[in-house]
């Protein structure tokens, strides 16, 4: 009985919503949201496969009456017209799709965090979502105690977005796909096609820093297995050191200290502006854009990382260039980006000749930026050779 219940009241309520977007009383953007919802509202909903045994929902709700309400809802939404056209929409209410033993996952969670000082970037990230097999999780806070001095705000944000991840990775089911990302993003189209590429077969697959070498975390996809929690936990043990995150990460990739980790990049309709650097421009089609470089003007407070204006000025520029498919103007934006001589320094000293640290054995030999060693050293040793 409680579980009939369950779903009487989930019916109830969607119904509810359907009567308010009918009336118009939600508008298109209510619409919209509720669709983006309804994947809460129906989570014992599953298909089971053809021999498997069927499926008990977290309320215990057999497979029958799981069916019994989606038709329910499938004549509820065919009574309104103004609905068929998203009557499709319905086929991702179904979470998880159990085939052979095996879990083709539909639905990716797609986990963000912001404070309120950066909500006004928060905010235009949501707005530009495209794609509707995501679900936003959302983690907001007061303050992320952004050191201003320190490159994506020092170690107190890195160890946040390092705990939120492995807490996702911890809930999520193995094999799982989830998506962790940066707010100063923007979408303008699906990504979801990329991350399917992207992640088949692989347990991490990363947004690129530069077109040729180096990874962002600012937009990663990321599988449930045990090789990515071991990696994670790996990042968070060395985030005491001080050092950036990102440095880490691309340290234990290209070091190889998690051998079993198979790992890809995006192609670069996957967007960071640091790209602007080594790429021929914005790419066609680009689907996301990270404004992850910025060009800072120091006396202006260029440097306060818990500033978002420079963040909201690129985004804004980019994205009615590319809308209005502005030719002129997107490439005018790439060139101011890679004239900037503080971008020429970052790469040299992260990816360059003057990069720092242990070798990154994964690099051909003879790679300028494999060798690392001390940072004093390499200085000298590329004053030297241009002398």
């Amino acid at each position: 009985m409680r579980e009939l219940f369950s779903l009487r009241s989930q019916a109830d309520h969607l119904r509810a919503q359907l009567k308010n977007m009918a009336s118009g009383s939600l508008g298109f953007g209510g619409c919209h949201m509720a669709l983006r919802a309804a994947p809460c509202l129906t989570g014992v909903l599953t298909r089971p496969a053809k021999g498997a045994t069927p499926p008990v929902g977290k309320a215990g709700a057999s497979t029958r009456q799981a069916c019994s309400f989606r038709r329910g809802m499938a004549c509820i939404v065919s009574s309104m017209p103004m609905w068929r056209r998203w009557r499709r929409n319905a086929n991702h209410c179904r979470p998880f799709v159990t085939v052979a033993g095996a879990t083709a996952q539909e639905l990716v969670g797609l986990h963000f965090f912001s404070d309120q000082n950066f909500k006004p970037v928060r905010d235009q990230f949501v707005a530009s979502v495209v794609d509707k097999d995501i679900v936003l999780k959302e983690t907001c806070v007061e303050d992320l105690n952004v050191v201003k001095q320190r490159t994506a705000g020092g170690v107190p944000v890195y160890q946040f977005k390092t705990k939120l991840l492995l807490k996702a990775l911890e809930e999520a089911e193995a094999e799982e796909v989830l998506l962790i990302s940066d707010v100063d993003i923007q979408f303008f189209r699906e990504v979801m096609p990329f991350v399917h590429q992207g992640i088949a077969g692989r347990d991490i697959c990363f947004q690129r820093e530069f077109t040729k070498l180096g990874v962002n975390i600012g937009f990663v996809a990321v599988r449930r297995t045990t090789a990515t929690m071991n990696f994670w936990h790996q990042v968070l043990k060395e985030l005491p050191t001080g050092r950036h995150d990102q440095r880490i990460v691309n340290n234990l990739l290209y070091t190889e200290q998690v051998p079993d980790l198979r790992w890809s990049c995006f192609p670069p309709e996957i967007w960071a502006s640091s790209q602007a650097f080594d790429s021929v421009g914005i790419p066609d089609g680009i689907a996301l854009h990270h404004a992850n470089w910025i060009i800072r003007d120091y006396e202006e407070g260029g440097a306060d990382a818990s500033n978002p204006a420079p963040k909201l000025q690129q985004l804004a520029e980019f994205r009615r260039a590319v809308l209005e498919d502005d030719a002129q103007t997107m490439q005018a934006l790439v060139q101011r980006i890679r004239k900037d001589p503080d971008l020429e320094s970052y790469h040299q000293r992260t990816f360059g000749e003057l990069r720092y640290g242990p070798e990154w054995v994964a690099l051909p030999s003879g790679h300028p930026a494999r060798p690392g060693g001390a940072r004093k050293r390499r200085r000298l040793n590329a004053s030297s050779q241009s002398s």
